[in-house]
């Protein structure tokens, strides 16, 4: 309010002073809230280890997007996502999107979507023009030595990278250009009966062993098309994936808490009698 034009007035009323609002005057009320980064994540902010890094998210998918939509909800602010694919409305009951804007690409979806969560969140490279760009070059100039190396360069300026794509000419790739950031690789079986987390140098040998069959079996005979995690599209419901998801990123958060090595690791899911889920270390 304008000092010197307050809309109030004195008037004494036996002997008594009382403070009345002038009739003619409107006040414009409102309501303020202390929003600052500390207060705003006060009861719900991941390890600083990761609220504090710039982070890569490749693949914003089922998968991708819960463990976008995750880590803005718990503190990260510096986000950058890669993704060409579009979003239609067979996508929404499975990942973090709305119906209400309609087919468009998931990358500016997603960042509109979590601006409206977080005043904090600063998206990062991201957008559909750079996704279909970033998947062409790193794919198709493997064996060009300079491009290779301003490529890497590129991913290292990225704290942590989290590779959701279940795309595995991406994951052997990603493997030999030897990053130095922190990288790991998420993707679910059939039905989400499984969480694959791979964090270390054998990330592609884990993953193709995992999902090969030679250590868990997987049932692949009610795979429908187009692809998906790992290819062909997995059946599994939102609960489901997110079950897994919330569990691998509590896994994570609690390695970098207690500033221990983050291992490769398997959660597995059993609903035979009672629903169980334990994580299994390799």
């Amino acid at each position: 309010m304008e000092i010197g034009n307050f809309p109030i007035y004195g008037e004494k009323i036996d002997k008594q002073w009382f403070t009345k609002i002038k009739k003619d005057k409107t006040i414009d009320w409102a309501m303020t809230r202390n929003c600052s980064y500390k207060c705003f994540f006060g009861r719900g902010k991941l390890s600083d280890q990761i609220t504090e890094s710039k982070i890569l998210i490749i693949g914003i998918g089922a998968i991708g997007s819960i463990v976008a939509k995750t880590l803005v909800r718990c503190g990260c602010r510096k986000l950058g996502f890669i993704e060409y694919d579009v979003k239609e409305p067979e996508n929404v009951c499975r990942s973090e999107y709305s119906f209400f804007t309609g087919i468009t690409n998931k990358s500016n979806d997603l960042i509109n979507e979590l601006c409206l969560i977080s005043p904090f969140f600063e998206p990062v490279d991201g957008g559909y023009d750079y996704s279909e760009a970033f998947d062409f070059l790193i794919k198709s100039h493997l064996s060009d030595t300079r491009l290779q190396g301003e490529i890497k360069k590129h991913l290292e300026d990225y704290d942590i990278i989290i590779d959701c794509s279940a795309d595995n000419d991406l994951l052997y790739v990603l493997s030999q250009l030897n990053i130095n950031s922190t990288l790991l690789n998420l993707s679910i079986s059939n039905h989400a009966k499984h969480l694959v987390c791979a964090a270390e140098e054998n990330r592609y040998d884990f993953i193709t062993s995992q999902f090969g069959g030679s250590i868990l079996k997987f049932d692949v005979n009610d795979l429908h098309n187009p692809t998906g995690c790992w290819s062909p599209t997995f059946k599994a419901s939102y609960n489901d994936i997110n079950v897994l998801v919330q569990t691998a990123i509590k896994q994570i958060n609690l390695k970098f808490e207690q500033e221990k090595t983050l291992r490769n690791f398997v959660i597995e899911t059993d609903d035979t009698n009672c629903f169980t889920i334990n994580i299994k270390e390799f």
